[in-house]
């Protein structure tokens, strides 16, 4: 739902809304990180489903792979099918029906743009580049120990990182939509499904942990803003790794949190509509970009009275009362009959 108000908040050049002095736009662009915070959630559930097996090998690592690919590429080569349809017959894009579908059988949808069917398919493009990567975490934990592993295998994605900006400077803007420049945020998940197994963590003082938390998120949040990116001619994308960095720790806290307050975590989000809302938020996510446009345009053309703050409001709603069937509709023909064989828990 971040995700999609932020597309459509943008979509209306970013209205700005202030309460007394204080600008709650800005506050309500932080819907902008949810793919940030998906990144966490996913580091934290691949180690928390793997991360205490004792004989996870080479031979894991390659079932591990077959279970994220039958999990998830169903409703992804569908939905690329129906993008690049609508791409090249509605919008007349100059879309290649068997180019463009290759190039996503392969989840390489940043890498060579020229193929990319969907903007916001560049997230599972990172996503797998995490699936081949936390095996070796799960490997060699149980040789070395899971902090040399854990210091090694993302310590020297961190380095490479350092230095490839280092060197290319302000040529190295494309890597913001790499593992490069996102490895810590799925690192910080890892951590908070270590301590989460582990058990041995107990905090006290909650509230102030939880503020403690959202702070180092928002900061996280200004060190990719415009204004302190403009400190550095050259080599602002040193902020934006900070940046990506300090979100993943402030998202890992308050999931950590969460998730060691079942009665609250239960309260808030355990009734039925959030629970349908994440079982298809993945379909949610892979067909927004499908409708919000569409919408948008349909707010601007017949109401163009509505204005401010309230057309993206407005379109947000208009866009989820839409997508929630064709979500739950993708789910049951796309997803649920693959649930277990991609069910990571099971042999």
């Amino acid at each position: 739902m971040g995700v999609l108000w932020i597309h459509n908040w943008i979509a209306f050049h970013a209205p700005r809304f202030y309460v007394g002095k204080i600008d709650m736009a800005d506050f309500l662009a932080l819907g902008a990180n949810g793919v940030d915070l998906f990144f966490v959630i996913s580091g934290f559930c691949m180690y928390y489903f793997y991360g205490t097996k004792a004989d996870f090998s080479y031979h894991s690592f390659a079932r591990f792979i077959k279970k994220r690919w039958t999990r998830l590429s169903p409703a992804f080569y569908a939905a690329t099918i129906i993008y690049i349809i609508i791409g090249k017959y509605v919008y007349h894009y100059p879309f290649s029906l068997p180019l463009n579908f290759l190039h996503s059988v392969f989840y390489l949808n940043y890498i060579g743009g020229q193929y990319n069917t969907a903007r916001h398919f560049w997230t599972l493009t990172v996503e797998w580049q995490f699936y081949f990567l936390i095996p070796f975490l799960l490997i060699y934990q149980n040789k070395i120990g899971f902090k040399k592993s854990f210091c090694i295998i993302f310590g020297a994605v961190i380095l490479a990182t350092i230095a490839t900006i280092l060197y290319m400077a302000d040529r190295s803007d494309f890597l913001t939509y790499t593992l490069l420049f996102r490895v810590t945020e799925f690192a910080c998940g890892v951590l908070a499904a270590r301590l989460l197994l582990n058990g041995t963590i107990r905090l006290k003082y909650r509230p102030l942990w939880l503020m403690a938390f959202i702070l180092v998120t928002y900061c996280g949040r200004l060190m990719i803003s415009a204004p302190v990116l403009s400190l550095s001619v050259h080599y602002y994308n040193i902020f934006k790794v900070i940046g990506y960095a300090l979100m993943g720790l402030g998202f890992a806290g308050m999931m950590y949190m969460a998730l060691t307050s079942a009665k609250w975590l239960d309260a808030v989000l355990g009734n039925r509509l959030f629970k349908t809302m994440g079982r298809i938020s993945y379909s949610f996510y892979l067909f927004h970009v499908l409708i919000y446009p569409v919408v948008v345009l349909f707010i601007r053309q017949h109401l163009p009275g509505v204005g401010g703050i309230a057309a993206p409001i407005l379109s947000t709603l208009i866009c989820a009362v839409i997508l929630y069937p064709i979500s739950l509709m993708s789910f049951h023909f796309l997803e649920k009959p693959f649930l277990s064989t991609g069910n990571l828990t099971t042999k």
